[in-house]
């Protein structure tokens, strides 16, 4: 069982390490060749962009969390429908956001805090990404159904080569063509296109096609996979709404150089929660099949390993945030005002590290075996939090309770998720189907 857990995990964690990497030295690119005024303005524009990746992270992931379930519990039909109305999800999702994002673009920017001179910036960051918002939405979406086929191994090779080929193009279009934030994109774009052939790839084998009939839209089938999807919808984009309110505030206690200072800590802080999620994410294949077949035993081993894994990374990962972050500014650029923000501030993003590794895969393991109200209230909770500590806590202790606003509502989440994880259920019946 140890080494089935692991062929699923370690793909999965490998393709989100790579992930987190790309993050963090896009930063770096950005912050190199823009300083302070090109880390504030894709930090202002990504809660937009974050739309894009998380659209298509949630109905993927909501998919095949009911292909597993369904093929665990013996109903093979329900599963394959589940399979091809994803597809129907991606297309019809891809149309309608990028048409609202290009639309509304531009107000949109204005509302999360670009002014002056960054608004322009953020706008042609946003621009370039939506000429592959289509592109993006599937390669995301589809990435988790090609793990759920067991593929996991392939679905890494598809996002390690959109990563990689990321890395290399931020660095050819950012520092030696200096296209700056439209090289940004573009390299954003492209890396995607990648990971999107591999994928159609998968599916154009004769073994993995998936029927035209099940691609026909059903209504029960896609409500059941958007029920499920709002957990990992809001798990990929909850960063993004705390950007939005995080980028707000620090703009307005700390200025400028607070939101420059805040996005380098926000680079750091997503590649520790990309690794965890990466865990949550290959793991659940396993649990929900252990689900849906009502397999107590194997879904506990599983779980234990998963939370296991997941602490485990959160504590190394704050240890050595702890240690480098005075080395930090130098990588990204940033202005001294900005590195004395980040030097303060990194112990309570540190705490944040640690605490991602209960609090992440708790989410995912709650939605993975179909507990859909616990991962939903653990999701959309810490938006609510957040929403509430950001704009409390700087009235009585102003740029300090900005920095102290995520230690504090994982601090919160921490104790629900340890109560949750105790008000534990037995496994459902295998005979049961989950598409009503």
């Amino acid at each position: 069982m140890k080494k089935k857990y692991m062929g699923y995990i370690f793909p999965s964690m490998l393709s989100f390490l790579l992930t987190g990497i790309y993050s963090i030295v896009d930063g770096i690119f950005v912050g190199r060749a823009m300083g302070d005024p090109g880390l504030a303005a894709i930090n202002i524009a990504w809660p937009l962009v974050a739309l894009i990746i998380s659209l298509g992270t949630g109905i993927g992931m909501g998919a095949s969390v009911m292909v597993s379930l369904n093929n665990g519990a013996g109903d093979t039909k329900k599963a394959a429908k589940a399979e091809g109305n994803a597809f129907f999800l991606l297309f019809t999702g891809s149309l309608l956001l990028t048409l609202i994002l290009f639309l509304f673009g531009r107000p949109l920017l204005w509302l999360l805090g670009a002014r002056d001179g960054l608004l322009p910036l953020a706008y042609t960051y946003l621009q370039f990404i939506l000429l592959g918002g289509i592109v993006q939405i599937f390669a995301s979406g589809m990435v988790p159904l090609m793990r759920n086929r067991g593929a996991s191994f392939y679905a890494m090779c598809a996002m390690a080569l959109g990563c990689i080929s990321n890395i290399f193009l931020d660095y050819l279009f950012v520092m030696i063509l200096d296209l700056r934030l439209m090289g940004a994109a573009l390299a954003t774009v492209l890396g995607q296109v990648l990971t999107l052939i591999l994928s159609i790839i998968f599916y154009a084998r004769k073994k993995n096609r998936i029927a035209f009939a099940d691609m026909q839209p059903d209504r029960k089938t896609i409500f059941s996979i958007l029920k499920v999807a709002l957990s990992p919808f809001g798990l990929t984009y909850l960063p993004s709404v705390t950007i939005i309110f995080m980028n707000l505030q620090a703009l307005k206690y700390g200025g400028e150089e607070a939101v420059s200072a805040y996005a380098v800590l926000a680079y750091i802080i997503s590649f520790m929660e990309l690794l965890v999620q990466g865990i949550g994410d290959g793991s659940q294949p396993l649990l929900s099949l252990s689900k849906g077949r009502g397999d107590e035993k194997s879904l506990n081993l599983y779980t234990a390993w998963t939370f296991s894994l997941g602490i485990g990374f959160g504590l190394i990962g704050a240890f050595i945030f702890v240690l480098v972050r005075n080395v930090l500014p130098v990588f990204y650029g940033t202005s001294p005002e900005a590195a004395a923000y980040i030097v303060y501030a990194a112990p309570a993003f540190a705490l944040v590290m640690a605490l991602y590794g209960l609090t992440k895969p708790a989410v995912s393991y709650f939605y993975a075996t179909h507990r859909v109200v616990r991962s939903s209230l653990l999701v959309y909770g810490e938006i609510a939090l957040t929403a509430l500590f950001i704009f409390v806590l700087p009235l009585f202790i102003g740029l300090d309770g900005v920095w102290y606003t995520i230690p504090s509502v994982q601090v919160v989440l921490g104790i629900f998720c340890i109560f949750f994880l105790k008000k534990q259920r037995p496994a459902r019946s295998a005979s049961s189907s989950y598409v009503k």
